[in-house]
């Protein structure tokens, strides 16, 4: 995406880098997954109108551009306080956030974060695309980051892309798409020692110690919610979206056929189209 890079700084240490697409009325956060950067979205930012949208897509700490220091927080409670954290900064309210993955994970507890503070009024709606908000199997790259050596030696070797398209044929329910198109789009995220690095601690935080009080609180949540998922989800079961829909007070969830994972890298049409119309109901 060729969208100018700025910085948000929360202190010394905590960069966060992010591009803006579009000026208009309504504020859109776009925030990743995993083992991704904010070039995810790419194929979805084009589809929304740039006359009616502000999309921001955020890099998050140790993600990206955005800066990856060493003994950082790196669990999805620190990542939530620092999305609130940008928003603040940025003076930005009434923001839908959409979070993917981890990414869902993130904007779900930011949700509940902004709620348990009272800033509600920061945020209008919540997307969550194929986010977990139940303990499950962790993915392939977790479970073996978990182990110290594993850990250190990842950091240390070269990744070659045979890492990249393992974790991209879970990914994709379409594998036509593990490509050099999509395999260079994720290669930044496994190069860098640093990086890497900050990879194997976010690995290592992903189950929240809290997880119990966390899920308490999904019954208080009062503004409107999308959970989208891919049929074929491999990595975060449809399951969790069902789990989730019933839990939150009014949330619907919304399944896109024949998709994995990525449904906004492999339907981002329909994807953006579930999206738009939620947006425009919830507005509304």
């Amino acid at each position: 995406m060729n969208l100018p890079l700025h910085t948000c700084s929360l202190s010394d240490a905590e960069l966060l880098r992010y591009r803006v697409y579009g000026d208009g009325a309504r504020k859109v956060l776009l925030v990743h997954g995993l083992a991704a950067r904010s070039e995810t979205w790419t194929d979805l930012v084009p589809l929304f109108p740039a006359d009616r949208y502000t999309v921001y897509l955020l890099d998050l700490l140790g993600s990206g551009e955005s800066a990856k220091p060493k003994g950082a927080d790196y669990s999805i409670r620190a990542h939530s306080r620092r999305v609130i954290r940008f928003l603040e900064q940025q003076s930005l309210s009434g923001v839908t956030l959409v979070g993917h993955s981890l990414g869902g994970a993130v904007v779900l507890v930011a949700a509940i974060e902004a709620m348990f503070v009272g800033k509600e009024e920061l945020l209008a709606s919540m997307v969550i695309i194929g986010g977990p908000g139940y303990t499950q199997r962790l993915p392939l790259i977790a479970e073996i980051f978990r182990r110290p050596i594993a850990g250190a030696l990842f950091i240390a070797l070269y990744a070659p892309d045979a890492w990249i398209k393992v974790g991209l044929r879970m990914a994709y329910y379409d594998h036509r798409l593990v490509d050099r198109e999509h395999i260079d789009r994720y290669a930044p995220c496994y190069r860098s020692r640093d990086v890497k690095r900050a990879l194997v601690e976010t690995c290592r935080s992903l189950v929240p110690v809290d997880q119990e009080e966390i899920v308490a609180r999904y019954k208080d949540l009062r503004l409107p919610v999308l959970l989208l998922w891919g049929r074929h989800d491999a990595i975060v079961p449809l399951s969790q979206g069902t789990r989730l829909e019933a839990a939150i007070p009014g949330a619907r969830l919304k399944v896109i056929e024949e998709c994995g994972h990525n449904p906004q890298e492999e339907k981002p049409e329909v994807t953006f189209a579930i999206i738009e119309k939620f947006l425009s109901r919830s507005h509304a």
